[in-house]
């Protein structure tokens, strides 16, 4: 249900953990995986019977077995040159102003149906960034952190968190119709 780019988005999360003391540092550089070396308009990548895609997740239950179901939203994530070419063919009187993609992402979401996904049992979530203690002062990137998956449920649906997971794209990957592997991608 999200259309184009969330740089709007991380920079008012921004603003919000400057405002309560927090400030990531800027040379941070994001790790393979969280920012995966093929980031290009088709960000499929197939393997026998492995599909990586970029979604954003609308929402995650348990559904009557107990598995975890993920609400689902395809999108294609850019970077770098190719996404400074596609946000300024979108937005060209940005041109002048901006440059290029605001922090050097772009976003596209040109279809937003849904599709509900199961997550294998063992799922692998690597995540990058969220509320770990409710205190703004503890939020830190820690690249890759594994958790699990009830723990990622539990963070995701947490009305009191300081941080709306809903609000950032993530990489799944696929295989025979399940979810074998969710990573957070994080954006400045």
């Amino acid at each position: 249900m999200k259309k184009t780019t969330l740089s709007m988005i991380g920079t008012g999360l921004l603003a919000i953990m400057i405002g309560f003391g927090y400030a990531p540092a800027s040379n941070v550089l994001t790790p393979a995986s969280a920012a995966p070396a093929e980031q290009a308009s088709d960000t499929t990548k197939e393997t026998s019977t492995e599909q990586t895609y970029t979604i954003f997740i609308n929402s995650v239950e348990k559904n009557d077995t107990g598995a975890l179901q993920l609400e689902t939203d395809r999108i294609d994530w850019y970077t770098g040159e190719e996404a400074d070419k596609l946000f300024l063919e979108e937005n060209p009187d940005a041109a002048e102003e901006i440059g290029g993609a605001p922090d050097g992402y772009y976003i596209v979401n040109e279809d937003i149906s849904e599709v509900t996904m199961e997550t294998a049992p063992n799922a692998e979530v690597l995540m990058q960034l969220y509320d770990r203690t409710g205190n703004y002062e503890d939020m830190e990137i820690n690249w890759d952190e594994l958790i699990t998956l009830d723990k990622f449920e539990a963070q995701y649906n947490n009305p009191l968190g300081l941080l709306d997971l809903s609000a950032f794209p993530y990489h799944i990957t696929v295989k025979d119709g399940v979810i074998v592997k969710i990573v957070q991608q994080y954006i400045p």
